[in-house]
């Protein structure tokens, strides 16, 4: 495996293993937590590349961080030896015999498709998952149950230098859940409508006996769907087959409604804030759709504890808490700080942040980034992540962001430390 170590690289290695292959593996960059969950699962991995790390295996997978010129990749294609994408081998060796569940989105897949997951663990079926982060009920980011059911977090990014289409066009679902649509990886696409098309295709090849919900929020997703040959049900705060509502906290547990065609259903959750109720309805109306039992999928929801570097709260003394997110868009920013400042109307609010993906270091959204930050009192911003790697005239402007945040009277400091990035 040429790039093991990248999270999804990574968790297709182990599960292989699981399975009864001989693994190995190599990458540029070996470190923690992906380096001693390998190693605790006998996986031998080498730090650099080099084609003499290759070998004689019966099958090399290359991961879409590894491009043209990478010496081992170079050498897979001038041997001849086999190679498959992340996205291919995992269908092969895992999706293709089973009833695949794919959770697609711009903002909300990975809490998504880890409750699904534990929704369907919970009523007995026994399903097997991949997400991109790591649940709290499973402490891994996959699991290979007995079950008809597998669930994966269905990525839009593309699958490797050489398949380049969207990870979730691989996984060939049977049914899909949509928590959202907006322009996101600028590094790819050109536009919304570039991703849109996409997500067309995907539900293009959903089988009329299958199903698909999504949210009424985005009039993006009833483009995306209005050719569906798949039955289409829609979830959204007060809007949809299946509505829920925000009816208050009890201690540190939050209580919604969930309104659905057999009748409303009561939940309490550790989650709280809109963006968590919009995926927990996503979550339950599936559940529900395949014909999970109302009482397993409210105990599927009260027994869910999240999912780690989103909304984790990673230090609580006094009345000081720090949380942990992975939001960069600034959808999901705003959202998060939306969902802190209800949760905790009289704090003082600091958000810490850091332009790192590839979207987040572009200039594509140079002027709604400080808006995204209007719920906070402090914000404070790291140098974006090696900046030098994009083209000087798609580079954000981090300077006029952080001018435009002074404008409502928020606190904003940059750091710029030159110590190590990790």
């Amino acid at each position: 495996m040429i790039g093991v170590c990248g999270v999804a690289m990574g968790s297709l290695a182990g599960m292989l293993k699981a399975r009864g292959y001989s693994v190995t593996g190599s990458d540029e960059h070996v470190y923690p937590p992906m380096s001693d969950m390998l190693g605790g699962w006998g996986i031998p991995v080498i730090q650099g590349y080099d084609p003499a790390h290759v070998g004689t295996p019966d099958l090399v997978v290359i991961g879409n961080a590894v491009s043209r010129g990478n010496p081992e990749a170079e050498h897979v294609l001038n041997a001849r030896i086999p190679y498959r994408s992340m996205a291919q081998a995992l269908f092969e060796f895992f999706l293709e015999d089973r009833e695949v569940i794919a959770v697609a989105g711009t903002h909300g897949k990975t809490t998504t498709t880890a409750l699904l997951a534990h929704i369907l663990e919970t009523a007995g079926l026994s399903p097997s998952y991949f997400v991109g982060g790591v649940p709290g009920n499973t402490n891994s980011n996959f699991g290979l149950g007995a079950g008809k059911y597998f669930v994966i977090e269905g990525d839009e990014y593309d699958s490797a230098f050489f398949e380049k289409v969207p990870k979730f066009m691989v996984y060939r679902p049977s049914h899909l859940v949509l928590t959202s649509l907006e322009f996101d990886h600028a590094d790819i696409y050109r536009d919304l409508d570039e991703i849109m098309l996409w997500f067309r295709r995907l539900v293009n090849i959903v089988p009329s006996a299958g199903r698909i919900v999504r949210s009424a929020k985005y009039e993006t997703l009833a483009r995306a769907t209005e050719r569906s040959l798949a039955q289409v049900a829609r979830y959204g705060a007060g809007e949809g087959e299946f509505a829920y509502r925000f009816t208050g906290f009890d201690g540190d547990r939050a209580r919604i409604t969930l309104s659905t065609p057999a009748g409303e259903l009561e939940c309490d959750t550790l989650l709280f804030g809109d963006f968590n109720f919009q995926n927990i309805a996503a979550a339950a109306s599936m559940a529900l759709l395949l014909g999970v039992g109302a009482d397993d999928v409210r105990r599927g929801i009260s027994t869910f504890l999240g999912v780690r570097r989103r909304q984790e709260l990673i230090y609580s003394k006094g009345p000081i808490r720090i949380y942990e997110d992975f939001a960069h868009h600034p959808t999901a920013i705003a959202g998060v700080l939306a969902m802190m400042r209800e949760r905790f109307p009289v704090a003082r609010l600091h958000a810490v942040y850091e332009p790192r993906s590839a979207t987040s270091r572009r200039n594509v959204f140079q002027d709604e980034l400080p808006g995204a930050f209007a719920a906070a009192d402090a914000v404070y911003i790291k140098s974006p992540f090696k900046l030098d790697g994009i083209p000087e005239s798609e580079r954000i402007d981090i300077g006029r962001a952080i001018a435009a945040m002074h404008a409502p009277n928020v606190d904003c400091l940059l750091y710029t430390s030159d110590a190590a990035d990790e």
